[in-house]
């Protein structure tokens, strides 16, 4: 539920924010969020709390809306008390089902094993999904979305969700869409530190 609300939230971020025609892309540095991503558009940032096996957590979402699709990044700093690896992976779980929830689909929904290189060049095994189908307001929509976790030498731990949240408006090649070069682009110019 609390997914739900986060994905109306970014649905609700998206159309508050201007809509640019074209694509300008850029890369942002997120110095506190710790990852560096490709944007087609300046994004912006919002923050929403979600309450976790009673834990507040926050999830630090900047996107861009691009003409009919959203990108963004969230990221989760899992606090010190919180940074069991059993803790982190019941978080990513539930991120995982949240986010797949919301689009309705008669596909099965499955994971697909991805490695992402952080900015100094390690790989981490991450986790892909793609949905094509239809979102709360009866829209159909294709999300393709990642989830990876960082573990710093310190400690620290951070989730990354990335996502591409975009509107079929026609009957469009999925195939085509997904080996775009919009999606490309997003999808492997994003590095966590």
């Amino acid at each position: 539920m609390l997914i739900k609300r986060l994905l109306v939230a970014i649905v609700l971020f998206a159309s508050m924010t201007a809509c640019t025609p074209t694509y300008d892309w850029r890369t942002v540095r997120s110095d506190d969020l710790l990852y560096e991503a490709l944007y087609p558009g300046k994004p912006s940032r919002a923050e929403k709390s979600m309450l976790f096996q009673g834990q507040k957590l926050t999830m630090t979402m900047e996107a861009v809306k691009v003409k009919d699709a959203l990108y963004a990044v969230g990221v989760i700093q899992l606090p010190p008390d919180l940074k069991s690896l059993n803790l982190s992976n019941d978080l990513m779980s539930f991120i995982q089902t949240g986010m797949l929830s919301n689009l309705k689909t008669n596909q099965a929904i499955v994971a697909k094993p991805i490695m992402i290189k952080t900015y100094q060049g390690e790989s981490l095994s991450a986790s892909e999904w793609v949905v094509d189908g239809v979102g709360p307001d009866q829209q159909r929509r294709l999300m393709r979305l990642r989830l990876v976790q960082r573990t710093f030498p310190d400690g620290l731990v951070q989730i990354y969700q990335q996502s591409i949240l975009q509107s079929l408006n026609h009957e469009p090649a999925l195939e085509k869409i997904l080996s775009s070069d919009e999606h490309s682009m997003f999808l492997t110019g994003f590095k966590p530190y």
